[in-house]
């Protein structure tokens, strides 16, 4: 079975520190992300497993949101989320190689808006380990779906982080209907 590691949404806007949607920086750096996902990113190279990386993100005349989502209509009145503004860049610190895919995406799960499905079909990839913020957001939607699909889920917690611990737990015990949960190190020991 082929697996694929798949990050999410680990941008400016949404946990930099001038982020206009930032309201993950907190338990971001709280929880080192950062350095879990570059070592878990570091083992899924060594093993051959591809890691991807999806960002959310807009024109500037914001053509391409969903038009009836309060959340994304929230972040068109602020200005957040285009893709010419530098808001959309990944996260300092984050380790993203060349070989690396990349993937953008036009609403919450990682699959809107792109052909990240159609890659990991014609790919062979059974296993998503998923990563990223938000918990109860772009991860929770993307499980839902993956799980849907057929995927099998991992979502690797140490890996995701949401607005408060609180939400991020609430968000895990949810996640654990759709698939697995477990920290990077108990996937990596496996």
């Amino acid at each position: 079975m082929s697996a694929a590691l798949i990050i999410i949404d680990l941008i400016e806007e949404l946990a930099g520190p001038k982020g206009r949607a930032n309201r993950c920086r907190e338990q971001l750096e709280a929880r080192d992300v950062i350095a879990h996902t570059n070592t878990a990113a570091a083992y899924a190279r060594i093993r051959k497993i591809p890691v991807i990386w999806v960002r959310v993100g807009f024109a500037d005349d914001y053509h391409d949101i969903p038009p009836h989502s309060p959340l994304f209509n929230h972040l068109k009145q602020i200005g957040a989320l285009r893709l010419n503004n530098g808001g959309c860049r990944w996260l300092p610190g984050l380790e993203i190689k060349p070989e690396d895919l990349q993937f953008e995406k036009k609403a919450i799960s990682a699959f809107a808006g792109n052909n990240l499905l159609t890659w990991l079909q014609q790919h062979h990839c059974h296993h998503l380990l998923l990563g990223g913020i938000s918990t109860a957001l772009a991860i929770e939607s993307t499980a839902r779906q993956a799980h849907d699909a057929g995927f099998q889920v991992t979502v690797l917690q140490d890996l995701c982080a949401a607005p408060t611990e609180d939400i991020h737990q609430q968000s895990l015990e949810t996640l654990q209907n759709l698939g697995r949960v477990m920290p990077s190190q108990a996937w990596m020991k496996r």
